[in-house]
C-alpha cells in the first residue's frame, strides 16, 4: 500500500466520517431511544458491517435518553483484513456517533469528537489527529441518503512514516457542508464541499547513497468539492443490501444483481470533482517554487452516446527557482495556464451494460474473460469517433501570450482534426528564443520565422494560425499545404 493511498484513505476518514457539529437545526422533535430501536439499528449495522468470525464486535448500539450511541471499534476490522490477505491493521480507537430519530421520520447523526487514528501497512504507518472535531448530518430513510449537514475542526495533522520516507501535513481550521436535493424523477443531486486553511507540509526521504532529501511548503487555503447528479440512492441501497445479504451465494442471485446494476448504469448520472489552492510555496533543495493559484476539475457525464469526460487545469502566478532553467528560459516559462479538454465519442452506459451482460459469477474463470473485455471496450467506443476537444484555453509567460482551441478525432487508427492558435507579441517570443543562445536559435528561429510568414495578421498586430491534420497525415496551415506530418 503506497503512501499516496494512505494519504487519500486518511483524508477520506476526516472528510466523510467526521468533522463538525451540524449547523442544520433539528426542526422536528427527537424521539426517545428504546431498546427495541437499538436492536433494529444493531441488526442493520450487523448486516452491512459484520464482525469477523470469533472476533470482537465492530459496531455496538445502546439507547441513551433521546439518542442511540453507536460505537465503532476500528481494531475489530483487523480480523477482516487478515482474512482477506491485506497487510493493514488499525490501532485500538473508537468512533462514537449519536443517532437521533426525529418526529418527521428523519435521523440526525452527530459526532462530537474523533480519536487519533493510526493504521499500519506493509510500507509504513500513518496517523490522523484532529482537534475539536465535530459533525452532524440529517439522513432521510426514504432516500437512503443524507439531505444536509455541516462539519468543522480547529486543526489537525496527518503523518506518514515509511522505511525511507516521512511525511507530515499540519492544517488549521477545517469546515465542510453537505447538501442534497431531490430531482423530479426521484434521483438526487448531492454534494460535499470542504475548505481547509493554513496548511503546512514536510516530506523527507532517502535518495541514492542513503542521502537525505527534504522539501517543505505551505498554502493559505485549499477547497474541495465532490458532487453527483441523477444519483439513484434507493437503488444503490438495494444493491448494497443484496451484496451484504448474499455474500456466500451471490451467483444464485446473478439476475437480480444485474438488474440493479443496469438501473444504476442507465444514462443520466453525472459526477464532478474539483479542488483549488491559493498561495502555495514549496521549498526544495534547488530553491523555492511559488504558485498564486491552482484549480483542477474533473466531470463525467453518463449520457449514452453523448457521454463525455471533461478535465480542467488552471494555474497562475508560477515562480521557479533562480538558475533552474537556462538563462533566458524564464521568459518562456508559463506563469499562467488555463486548459480545458473534453473526451467525446464514448458511451458509458453501453460499455457498462455490455460488462453487466457478460459478467459471470460463480464459475471457475474470471468474471470477465479477455474476449468479453474486448467486447466491453468495443461497446464503450461505439459512439465514436473518439474525439478530444480543446476548449478556448490560454497560456501566458513573460514572452508568450497565446490562445488555443481545437478538436481531434481518432477513427480507424487515423487521427485528424484542427487547432487554432492566436498569439500576441510574437516578436517578443522570437527574441526570447534568440536569447537562449546560438545553438537553440540556430535550430528554432528558422521554424519560427516560417510560422510568422504563414500567419494571418489581425488589426491589432496579433498573429493566428489554423492547423489542419488530415487522416492521410497531410498538414495545412491557414489553408496552405505543407505535405504530410511525420509518422
Amino acid at each position: 500500500m503506497s503512501a499516496t493511498f494512505l494519504r487519500r484513505s486518511s483524508r477520506r476518514v476526516w472528510l466523510f466520517i467526521g468533522v463538525a457539529l451540524a449547523v442544520c437545526p433539528a426542526l422536528a422533535g427527537d424521539k426517545e431511544a428504546t431498546p427495541e430501536g437499538a436492536g433494529k439499528l444493531q441488526a442493520l449495522f450487523d448486516r452491512f458491517l459484520p464482525s469477523p468470525p470469533g472476533g470482537p464486535a465492530f459496531v455496538t448500539v445502546k439507547p441513551d435518553g433521546q439518542s442511540y450511541v453507536v460505537s465503532a471499534e476500528l481494531d475489530a476490522l483487523n480480523g477482516l483484513f487478515k482474512a482477506a490477505g491485506a497487510a493493514v491493521a488499525y490501532d485500538p480507537a473508537t468512533l462514537v456517533y449519536k443517532l437521533f430519530q426525529q418526529d418527521d421520520g428523519m435521523w440526525r447523526v452527530v459526532q462530537d469528537a474523533m480519536p487519533k487514528i493510526v493504521s499500519h501497512a506493509a510500507q509504513g504507518t500513518s496517523a490522523v489527529e484532529i482537534q475539536n472535531f465535530k459533525q452532524s448530518v440529517v439522513v432521510d430513510p426514504g432516500l437512503a441518503w443524507w439531505v444536509s449537514g455541516s462539519a468543522s475542526a480547529d486543526k489537525g495533522a496527518l503523518t506518514m512514516q515509511a522505511p525511507k520516507a516521512d511525511e507530515r501535513i499540519d492544517f488549521g481550521p477545517l469546515s465542510a457542508n453537505y447538501a442534497t436535493s431531490v430531482n423530479p424523477d426521484g434521483t438526487v443531486s448531492t454534494s460535499v464541499s470542504e475548505e481547509v486553511r493554513d496548511v503546512a507540509f514536510r516530506v523527507s526521504g532517502a535518495t541514492e547513497g542513503d542521502k537525505t532529501s527534504a522539501a517543505s511548503g505551505r498554502l493559505d487555503k485549499a477547497a474541495f468539492r465532490v458532487g453527483a447528479d441523477g444519483l439513484k440512492t434507493r437503488k444503490a441501497f438495494d444493491l448494497a443490501t443484496l451484496l451484504s445479504a448474499h455474500r456466500a451465494d451471490l451467483a444464485a442471485h446473478e439476475a437480480e444483481l444485474k438488474g440493479l446494476l443496469k438501473e444504476l448504469a442507465a444514462p443520466g448520472l453525472k459526477f464532478a470533482e474539483g479542488g483549488q489552492a491559493s498561495k502555495l510555496m514549496v521549498s526544495t533543495p534547488i530553491g523555492a517554487v511559488a504558485l498564486a493559484e491552482l484549480k483542477m476539475a474533473l466531470a463525467i457525464a453518463n449520457a449514452g452516446p453523448q457521454s463525455a469526460v471533461e478535465t480542467r487545469l488552471a494555474a497562475g502566478g508560477l515562480s521557479l527557482p533562480a538558475g533552474l532553467a537556462p538563462p533566458g528560459a524564464a521568459d518562456l516559462t508559463p506563469s499562467k495556464v488555463d486548459l480545458t479538454a473534453t473526451l467525446k465519442g464514448i458511451d458509458i452506459a453501453a460499455g457498462a451494460n455490455e460488462a453487466i451482460d457478460r459478467m459471470r459469477l460463480g464459475g471457475p474463470g474470471p468474471v470477465l474473460s479477455d474476449e468479453d473485455a474486448a467486447k466491453v471496450a468495443q461497446a464503450f467506443l461505439a459512439a465514436g469517433p473518439l474525439r478530444i476537444e480543446l476548449a478556448p484555453s490560454h497560456v501566458v509567460a513573460p514572452a508568450i501570450d497565446a490562445d488555443l482551441s481545437g478538436k481531434f478525432d481518432y477513427a480507424s487508427g487515423k487521427p485528424s482534426g484542427e487547432m487554432t492558435i492566436h498569439m500576441r507579441g510574437f516578436d517578443k517570443t522570437m527574441a526570447a528564443v534568440k536569447a537562449l543562445g546560438p545553438d537553440v536559435a540556430a535550430k528554432s528561429l528558422p521554424g519560427l520565422a516560417m510560422a510568422k510568414g504563414l500567419a494571418k495578421t489581425d488589426a491589432d498586430g496579433s498573429l493566428s494560425w489554423v492547423l489542419e491534420l488530415g487522416q492521410d497525415r497531410s498538414l495545412k496551415v491557414n489553408g496552405i499545404p505543407l505535405g504530410k506530418a511525420p509518422q
